[in-house]
Parts: C-alpha cells; sequence; structure tokens
C-alpha cells in the first residue's frame, strides 16, 4: 500500500502551487487551523484561481517544491486576476459593476454553504465515525450499506474544493488506515456503489493526485466485477462486496442502473492500465442502446433474462428516473474520453430532441417540466430528480460544437431552470417536494401541488443552477441558490448535520431524521460552486466532467 502523503509532505501538491502564486505554504492552507467556522481561511480571500492550480496543475509540479514569495504579493496578483477576469459571456450581457455586485452578494450564501459542510462533517464525525450516514437529529449511526464509511467516500472531493484541509485529511487518513470492503455479508447497489463509492474516490484521486484513492477505486471496483459476469451485458442490481459475488437474480433493471457505470469505471482503467474495468461497463451500457432498436429514447425497464438486450415494452419513456442519469451519461462519456468517440453524442443529441419533442409538460402559467409516457399518455407528475435536465442541456450546449447545438436546448434549460426553482419559491418553508403535479385547469394562481411533500435534500434544482450560472454568470441563478441554501439552514438544520423534512408546504416542517450522503457530494457542493468568485477557475469544465454524484472526474485527451 502505498503511503499517504503525511508530515512535511502534507498537502504537498498546495505547497507546490504556493512557490507559484508567490504564497507560503505553511500559511496557505494550514492557517485553517483554530479559526472559527464563520471566518473564511487566508486562501479563501484570494481569488478562487490561487486554489484551482493545485487541482489543475497537480500531476505536472516536482515533488518537494519549495514555496516562497510574498503573501501579499500574491494577494494583489490574485486580486488583479479576479478583476479582469470574468469570462467574456458573462460581460457580453453583464457589466462589470453588476457582476462584481453578485459576487459581494454572493459572499455571505458562501459562508454560510461551507459553514453547513463543516457542521455536517462534524456532526459525522463525532457521533458516527467511519459509519455510511450520520443520523442528524440523535447523532451517532444512520443507515447502513456496506459500512464502508460511505459519507468520508461521497465528502472527500466536497471537503478539497472548499478548502476544508483538515476535514479532507481526516478523511483521507480514514481511507488509507480502515477503509474496507468486506465487512458486510449483504448484497449492494452497484449503482449506488458505482457512482458514490467509486466516483467519490476517483475525484478524490483526480483532484489530489494520490494513489490510494486510486487503490481503493479499482479495489471496489474489483470486487462488483462478478455482477457484471451474465447475459444480456447488463449487471445483476446487486453485488456481494463481502464474497465477490453477484447479486440475486431479477427479472428486470432499470436504464440508470446498467447504463450510469462507465465514467467510473473507465476512469479506473484509463489510471490503471487494466481494461477489464472499461470493458465491462461499456458491455452494458452498449446493451442498454441495443435494447432500444434504434430509438432515440428507451423504455426504462430492461429485461435481463434474454440472450439478447431487450427492453420491457410497457415500461415508461422517460428522462427522468428511472433512466435519468443513462442520459447524462451519453453525454458525459464522450465529453470524458476527449470527445473521441462521437457514437455517444450522437446518441444523446437524438434523445434530446425527442425529449423536447415528446417529454415536456406546462403549467397554465407557462412553467415547463420535463415528465415521461406511461401507457401511451404524458404523465403530469413530475419528479424533482427530473430538474437536473436544465443544467444537462445548458452544459451541452457549451461543450458540443456549434454546429451540433439546437439553439432551442439553452431556451429550455432557462425555462426548466427556473420552473424547477419556482417548486421551491412557491412553498411555505422555500424547499421542493419530491414529487409534484403539473396544474392545467385554467385557474389562475393554481399550477403546481406537491403529490409526495418530502424533501430529501435532493441536489438537482442546485444542479441546473449551478450550470447556469457557471455558463451564464446571470446574478439571478446566485439569488435562487441563495434562496434554497437559507431555507435548507433555516429547516434543516439539526444538532448533528441536517435532516430531511417530511411536508414542504408547511413553514416550520417536521424533520425525519435521514441525512442521504449526497447531501454533501452534490447539494452542497453546487450550491458553494455557484458561489465562489469564479467557479471556472474553482473548477474547470473543460478540465473535469462530474459524473451524476457530483464527482468531478478529469477529462482524458487523446
Amino acid at each position: 500500500m502505498t503511503p499517504m502523503w503525511f508530515g512535511h509532505r502534507k498537502w504537498q501538491l498546495a505547497s507546490c502551487l504556493a512557490s507559484l502564486a508567490g504564497l507560503s505554504a505553511s500559511h496557505s492552507l494550514s492557517s485553517m487551523e483554530g479559526r472559527s467556522a464563520d471566518k473564511e481561511p487566508f486562501f479563501e480571500l484570494l481569488s478562487e484561481a490561487t486554489r484551482a492550480v493545485p487541482i489543475t496543475l497537480a500531476a505536472a509540479l516536482p515533488a518537494g517544491m519549495a514555496a516562497s514569495g510574498s503573501r501579499l504579493a500574491a494577494a494583489k496578483a490574485a486580486q488583479g486576476r479576479r478583476q479582469r477576469d470574468f469570462p467574456e459571456a458573462w460581460l457580453k450581457k453583464f457589466t462589470r459593476a453588476e457582476l462584481e455586485a453578485s459576487e459581494a452578494e454572493a459572499g455571505k450564501w458562501r459562508k454560510m454553504t461551507r459553514a453547513a459542510a463543516q457542521h455536517a462533517w462534524k456532526g459525522y464525525k463525532d457521533t458516527a465515525w467511519g459509519s455510511d450516514e450520520v443520523q442528524p437529529v440523535t447523532g451517532g449511526p444512520g443507515r447502513t450499506w456496506a459500512d464502508c464509511g460511505l459519507q468520508i467516500l461521497d465528502a472527500l472531493d466536497t471537503l478539497w474544493l472548499m478548502g476544508l484541509e483538515r476535514e479532507f485529511e481526516d478523511g483521507a487518513r480514514w481511507v488509507e488506515e480502515s477503509l474496507a470492503f468486506d465487512h458486510v455479508a449483504q448484497t449492494m447497489s452497484v449503482f449506488e456503489m458505482t457512482i458514490r463509492a467509486v466516483g467519490g474516490l476517483n475525484a478524490a484521486h483526480s483532484l489530489s493526485g494520490r494513489p490510494i484513492f486510486l487503490q481503493k477505486a479499482e479495489e471496489l471496483a474489483a470486487r462488483m466485477l462478478p455482477a457484471f459476469t451474465r447475459h444480456p451485458g447488463y449487471p445483476t442490481k446487486s453485488v456481494d462486496l463481502k464474497h465477490r459475488a453477484r447479486g440475486p437474480r431479477s427479472e428486470h433493471t432499470t436504464v440508470a442502473d446498467a447504463g450510469t457505470l462507465q465514467l467510473e469505471f473507465r476512469y479506473v482503467s484509463q489510471q490503471t492500465g487494466n481494461q477489464t474495468y472499461a470493458r465491462a461497463a461499456d458491455r452494458s451500457m452498449r446493451a442498454v442502446e441495443a435494447a432500444g432498436m434504434g430509438k432515440p429514447l428507451i423504455p426504462s425497464e430492461l429485461d435481463v433474462n434474454g440472450l439478447l438486450p431487450s427492453a420491457i415494452p410497457w415500461s415508461s419513456i422517460t428522462v427522468g428516473p428511472p433512466a435519468d442519469s443513462f442520459y447524462e451519461y451519453l453525454l458525459k462519456v464522450y465529453l470524458q474520453t476527449g470527445k473521441t468517440e462521437p457514437e455517444w453524442k450522437d446518441a444523446w443529441i437524438s434523445a434530446m430532441e425527442q425529449m423536447l419533442k415528446q417529454l415536456t409538460i406546462k403549467s397554465d402559467a407557462g412553467l415547463m417540466f420535463v415528465t415521461g409516457i406511461a401507457s401511451g399518455i404524458l404523465e403530469k407528475q413530475v419528479s424533482t430528480l427530473s430538474c437536473f435536465v436544465g443544467g444537462m442541456l445548458m452544459y451541452g450546449s457549451r461543450q458540443l460544437r456549434p454546429e451540433e447545438v439546437d439553439p432551442e436546448w439553452a431556451v429550455a434549460a432557462e425555462l426548466i431552470t427556473e420552473s424547477c426553482y419556482q417548486t421551491y419559491h412557491r412553498e411555505p418553508s422555500h424547499l421542493g417536494p419530491e414529487t409534484f403535479f403539473v396544474i392545467q385547469n385554467g385557474i389562475e394562481g393554481q399550477n403546481l401541488e406537491a403529490s409526495n411533500s418530502a424533501y430529501i435534500l435532493r441536489p438537482e434544482t442546485a444542479e441546473s443552477i449551478f450550470y447556469m450560472f457557471y455558463y451564464t454568470g446571470d446574478p439571478k441563478y446566485r439569488r435562487m441558490a441563495g434562496e434554497i441554501i437559507e431555507a435548507i439552514d433555516r429547516n434543516c438544520k439539526t444538532r448533528f448535520g441536517f435532516s430531511a423534512v417530511e411536508d414542504v408546504t408547511m413553514a416550520s416542517p417536521y424533520k425525519t431524521g435521514s441525512m442521504e450522503t449526497f447531501f454533501m457530494a452534490e447539494t452542497l457542493k453546487y450550491l458553494y460552486l455557484t458561489f465562489v468568485p469564479s467557479p471556472q477557475e474553482v473548477l474547470d469544465l473543460d478540465e473535469f466532467v462530474l459524473n451524476t454524484e457530483a464527482h468531478p472526474i478529469r477529462i482524458v485527451r487523446p
């Protein structure tokens, strides 16, 4: 096992970078020690560009590079960069004064979000360390998944991006000394362990360059391979990690379960040279494509018992659950591999064209959402999970070549994101329901009605807000995100973290005592990145692709 970089090598990448920025490494990160939660560390006050270099240049910096230079000079240089480096796309629509005012306004929300991450991490570390979840109301372990410290794996990259060195190092040390995948003799979801655990470890490796994270990601991927050893190519929905055995045979799987594995398994293959992992995930994704029989939108449930890939014809057709992240990965696999496999991009473009034609629904007031078709009828109930689509459309519109882009993508992205925000804004709690009906009865003021009024700390609306802000710089998206983090802080905060709530239609909803790991992995990350002065400099989306759990995976170019 390769040792972690502790002692004089602690945060070596940051130290190396500090020499380039003229910043003392002993101050740039370790100065967080002893600071109160409401005060940001020194490097937080600089341009976010100062923090971005250890992420994007880590592999190129020689080990042991000494730090030198004036901190004051570095701060002035960073401030100057920030003043003149607003993206051109932002400056085409907004004045520098408007963008600077937005940045200043977002400062309080950035601090609130960062403090929320510290609070949630502390509750977990103090009362449930090494468990998969924390019980945010009472403290202590929450639900058990694989007894592998899933909260740690899912949060590491968020801690890194927020500059929470001490918390990151605690988690990294636990990974090296304690992480094991053979504690529980029960089957675990292949999908969830892939996006949360393999994805989280991949991201920690992508950002920090530390070999231990890749070693653990490969170990977990290897334990999951038995799930892929069956016809017609889809993995079983679950796997026994302890005994390295596939889960029980089932009659069907879903498009998302079978088609949301490539980014994570391919990254392991890219970094280790062992193509076994990529081949397994590719086989599954191609089987999903084959089940569609050439149609852009695939029935959401798949038959696992045939010799050839096939879909269950009476299952719903949707880009929301349980198919959502498959369509997301069509685009992201193409981008993560340096745009070298156009078949995935072509499939995504075709799917988006049909989605906008067939799967959108509008309220009387003009709000637009993505839903599904069941038994030939457009469903009026919408899942908040489908709110990621706005961000996906904007992402595709900016990452593909201009001649490949439909101008309607950006228009729809803005409308879907605004509509999903309204599901939060219109509730007394300012939190969004899990599912809701779109009203089309002509009664003024009645546009949405919660059907499942719980809020379980979901990220999808914040995700789309982030992508919209990243590419447009429109201050309204920061204000949307600010309203959401304030509502979370007001309604969900507990002694040991943040809790899901039972009914968003209440001004003070009851806390149900659950904090899923995606809250730190996704929700807080998307919100934080919306509030930083320059999200492009904290996380460059031309260098990283975010998996469906918001874990940044480095793009590999030919």
